[in-house]
C-alpha cells in the first residue's frame, strides 16, 4: 500500500494545476453554449423521429458536462490546497449536473418510445458523484432527482460502468437509506454489501473499518493504470475527494448517528469535511441564460419525468 499511497499523493499534489490545464476546454465550450443561446439548437446533425420528435435541448450533453467538470476540478484543487470543501464551486457543479442528468434521464425514457428498447451504457460512471454531492450539500430534492435516474436505469445497464464498485456503492447506499430499497448489485461479488447492510451501525470501530475500506480502494484505483479500467478515476475529476466515505458519514449524521473522527493518510481528516448546513446550488451567468432558453423551449423537468 505504501507505494500505491506514494503514487496517489504525487497525483494529488498535481491536482492543484488541473483547472488551469482544463481551462482551454472550458473556454471553447462557452462558444457551444453561446451558439445554443443564439440559435436555439446545438451545432451538428439534427435528429428526426416520427414516433416522438426530438426537442432541441435533448442534444445538450458536453455543453453541460464540461462546465460541471471544470467547477468540480476547482473544488478538488481547493480541497487539496486548503483541506476544506469549496462549497461555491460544488454548488456550480451540482447545478450543471442537475440539468445534464435530467436531460439524460428524459432522453433515456424517450428512447424506449422511439426505438422500442433501452439505450445501454450511455450514462457516465462519474454521474454518481452528482448524487453524492447532493447528499453532502444537504440538497434532498436534487438527490432525489438524481436517484430517480439510477432507480430507473441502474439495473437496466444505462450506466457505462467501470471495474470499480464505488459507483455501485453510492447508488445502492442511497437506495437503502433514502430510496425504495429495491435495487440489487449488478456486479458479481459486490465489494461493499456488508457496509450497506450495516450503514447505521453504532459500533464506531466497525464504521471506521468501513471508511478505511472505501478510502483505501479509492486510493488504489486512482493510482492504478488505465488498463485496470477504473475510468471514473482516470481523469482530472473525483479522484481526491472521498465522496463515498463522505456520503456514508453525511447520511449517518442526518439520521442522528454518531460518527468516528476519521482520518486517512490519503485524504486527511475526512470527518472534518462534513457540512452541517445546506448549501444552495448556484447557477453561473451562462447557466442562468441557458435555463431561460430551455424553459422557452418547453423544458419542464417535473412534467417531463412525471
Amino acid at each position: 500500500m505504501d507505494k500505491i499511497l506514494e503514487k496517489f499523493l504525487r497525483k494529488r499534489k498535481q491536482a492543484i494545476k488541473n483547472p488551469e490545464k482544463y481551462r482551454n476546454v472550458y473556454d471553447r465550450n462557452i462558444t457551444r453554449i453561446t451558439f445554443y443561446l443564439e440559435h436555439g439548437k446545438t451545432k451538428g446533425e439534427e435528429f428526426f423521429n416520427e414516433s416522438l420528435p426530438f426537442a432541441p435541448w435533448e442534444k445538450l450533453n458536453v455543453e453541460l458536462s464540461i462546465p460541471g467538470y471544470f467547477y468540480e476540478m476547482q473544488a478538488q484543487a481547493s480541497l487539496v490546497k486548503g483541506s476544506v470543501l469549496n462549497i461555491e464551486q460544488l454548488g456550480y457543479y451540482l447545478s450543471y449536473g442537475y440539468y445534464q442528468l435530467t436531460i439524460a434521464h428524459i432522453r433515456q425514457k424517450r428512447c424506449v418510445i422511439r426505438f422500442g428498447e433501452d439505450n445501454e451504457r450511455v450514462i457516465s460512471p462519474g454521474s454518481v458523484f452528482q448524487l453524492a454531492t447532493a447528499v453532502l450539500s444537504h440538497q434532498y430534492d436534487y438527490a432525489q432527482q438524481f436517484y430517480k435516474l439510477f432507480q430507473n436505469g441502474y439495473m437496466k445497464n444505462w450506466i457505462n460502468r467501470s471495474k470499480s464498485h464505488i459507483g455501485d456503492f453510492i447508488i445502492l447506499l442511497f437506495d437503502k437509506v433514502e430510496g425504495g430499497n429495491t435495487l440489487k448489485p449488478i456486479v458479481d461479488d459486490f465489494a461493499y454489501q456488508y457496509i450497506i447492510d450495516n450503514w447505521d451501525s453504532t459500533d464506531l470501530t466497525k464504521v471506521t473499518s468501513y471508511l478505511n475500506q472505501l478510502c483505501d480502494d479509492q486510493v488504489a484505483q486512482v493510482a492504478s493504470p488505465p488498463s485496470k479500467m477504473f475510468f471514473e478515476f482516470d481523469n482530472m475529476n473525483w479522484q481526491f475527494t472521498p465522496y463515498a466515505a463522505l456520503m456514508l458519514l453525511t447520511l449517518r449524521a442526518q439520521h442522528g448517528l454518531k460518527n468516528p473522527d476519521f482520518e486517512h493518510p490519503g485524504f486527511g481528516n475526512v470527518t472534518s469535511l462534513l457540512l452541517t448546513q445546506p448549501v444552495a446550488p448556484e447557477k453561473d451567468d451562462l447557466l442562468e441564460k441557458l435555463v431561460v432558453k430551455l424553459h422557452e423551449q418547453d423544458f419542464d423537468e417535473k412534467a417531463l419525468l412525471a
